[in-house]
């Protein structure tokens, strides 16, 4: 990092709050003399940087004080533009009017002479986010709720049919271009995971009375008290299951390229895991548990015959 980058990077951090000599220093991975000399570098360019003194102190910024427009570098408006084309290849996106605007905004960021430099990195570069046909009409009001804290009154629709539940919204995201929305059910006493494509209505409603307000804390799929799981893949298994990105780090790769899937999953995604071994077929032999292993035999003569019907 040059110089100029650093002074930059300096103002940023002391935003964040008061820092000493020393942690701006590891910070960057350069000595306490030359923060010092940087931050009389940025007083000198009337940046109103107080210090500090005694075993407590260090450098602040002005509550008030905010730094003008920056322009971006090459590669930081590279990464905007990458982000920003992910979204735009889902479905559906909150706050669809303020990502165009923002990539405009990013568009001027840019020194005119690195323009051109971007359309080319662009053209060599991106991602790929799935198309998904599904529409989200929901997904802006569930995001409100759950920043809101609002319960919602809503119409499912699942495997088993559509079902009218309570929620409290807690969070959102993506995966695989599909959007999903974590919430406590008032109905199942729990925290899950709902589509959010698979919403058929929406509406705010009251708090339940005499209801503890639960507490956000993420969906554990595995868990060392679950059952353990041990499935033995093939080398052309292995290729097939790395990806699964919820499988393959419990991934224990073998020298003959083999491996053995060892995890504790909790028994509400055996059907999850059972749909995935079905597909890799004789690339996949389940060890553990019991339960598991016959699952995946019953589900293979369904299939074997369904398909011997005429």
């Amino acid at each position: 990092m040059n110089r100029i980058d650093r002074l930059t990077a300096i103002l940023l951090l002391l935003q964040g709050g008061k820092r000493s000599a020393s942690e701006i220093a590891q910070h960057f991975e350069v000595s306490r003399r030359t923060i010092q000399r940087d931050i009389d570098a940025l007083c000198e360019m009337g940046i109103p940087i107080a210090a500090d003194l005694g075993a407590s102190g260090g450098y602040t910024l002005p509550a008030d004080y905010s730094l003008p427009p920056l322009a971006l570098t090459l590669h930081e408006a590279l990464l905007l533009r990458l982000a920003l084309s992910g979204l735009s290849q889902l479905g559906e996106t909150p706050f669809k009017q303020e990502r165009e605007t923002l990539l405009a905004k990013v568009q001027t960021l840019l020194p005119r002479r690195e323009s051109e430099h971007l359309e080319q990195f662009t053209q060599t570069l991106s991602l790929d986010v799935p198309s998904r046909p599904y529409a989200t009409p929901f997904l802006d009001y569930l995001l409100a709720s759950a920043n809101k804290e609002q319960w919602v009154a809503v119409e499912y629709r699942s495997e088993k049919g559509a079902s009218q539940q309570t929620l409290l919204p807690q969070h959102l995201r993506t995966s695989a271009g599909l959007w999903y929305c974590e919430a406590y059910s008032l109905e199942r006493q729990e925290t899950r995971v709902y589509r959010v494509d698979r919403f058929l209505a929406v509406r705010a409603v009251p708090e339940p009375p005499q209801v503890e307000r639960p507490v956000s804390s993420p969906i554990r799929h595995v868990h060392p008290s679950f059952p353990e799981v041990r499935i033995h893949l093939t080398a052309r298994g292995v290729m097939k299951l790395e990806r699964v990105p919820h499988l393959a780090s419990c991934l224990q790769h073998k020298e003959d390229g083999e491996a053995l899937l060892s995890l504790h999953l909790r028994l509400a995604d055996y059907n999850w895991l059972v749909g995935i071994l079905l597909g890799l077929g004789t690339d996949a032999k389940v060890l553990a548990p019991a339960e598991l292993r016959v699952r995946v035999q019953q589900a293979a003569e369904k299939i074997a015959a369904h398909c011997a019907q005429l």
